[in-house]
């Protein structure tokens, strides 16, 4: 589970916004909010974070397993990236809040990183596969990525076809295991555009995105971040937008 945040932007990174996201990692609301059961206790989306930029003079990316909050290697990745990051840029961030003690490691902290015939491609997923654990050194959500790109294949495809190849691989996951998906919702940054798509199976109201724009920037999170102008529209279950930087 965790908190996710998408930026497409004409100007240098807003790093207000981004320290604004950054609280989620102490505020950012859990499955006992909605009422949906939830195991573990603990409160926020303390377990890593990761940001991942690309900009006019290429890719920035920064991880790290400890508490967003807490960790000075946030703020400090935060200021840089708005010195190196040039506009027009897309950005995803992330904060996770792992289900595993043993996963909370910065290997397994999104948005992950794959080359793909030469183009780099970002994913972060908000969503579990029950009781998947650790297979092949990797988590659920790796597992999901290597499946979508698997489907895609080597090209950059439209977004019909995308949704088509995406489904498909959905497909093969829902058969692999049954009922087991909590949510396949996830950031795709693939070079300058931005995929986003909400699909929730289990606590719906928990796995949101929320978008709105203003001066320049478009912006899809989680959570609605008060510090942002702008009227939040949330996405339909089952909805994808595409952005290009």
């Amino acid at each position: 589970m965790c908190r996710m945040l998408a930026l497409v932007s004409r100007k240098s990174v807003p790093v207000e916004t981004l320290m604004a996201f950054r609280q989620l990692a102490d505020t950012g609301r859990n499955y006992r909010d909605f009422g949906c059961p939830q195991p573990n206790p603990k409160s926020g989306h303390p377990d890593g974070w990761g940001i991942a930029c690309v900009g006019q003079e290429g890719e920035f990316y920064a991880r790290g397993r400890a508490k967003a909050t807490a960790d000075p290697k946030y703020e400090d990745t935060v200021r840089r990236l708005a010195r190196v990051c040039s506009p027009p840029l897309a950005l995803v961030a992330h904060v996770r809040y792992a289900s595993k003690k043993d996963t909370i490691q910065e290997q397994y902290a999104h948005p992950f990183r794959r080359e793909v015939d030469g183009r780099v491609m970002f994913f972060a997923h908000n969503g579990e596969i029950d009781e998947f654990g650790v297979r092949n050194g990797k988590i659920d959500s790796q597992f999901i990525y290597d499946r979508f790109v698997e489907a895609l294949g080597t090209e950059p495809r439209p977004l019909p076809e995308l949704k088509q190849a995406i489904a498909k691989a959905k497909a093969a996951i829902d058969a692999e295991f049954p009922r087991k998906v909590e949510s396949y919702t996830f950031l795709l940054l693939d070079g300058n555009r931005l995929i986003a798509h909400r699909d929730a199976r289990t606590c719906v109201p928990y796995y949101t995105l929320h978008s709105t724009s203003a001066d320049g920037l478009e912006v899809v999170c989680s959570e609605v971040l008060p510090t942002l102008p702008g009227r939040w529209r949330m996405f339909r279950n089952g909805e994808y937008v595409e952005f290009h930087a």
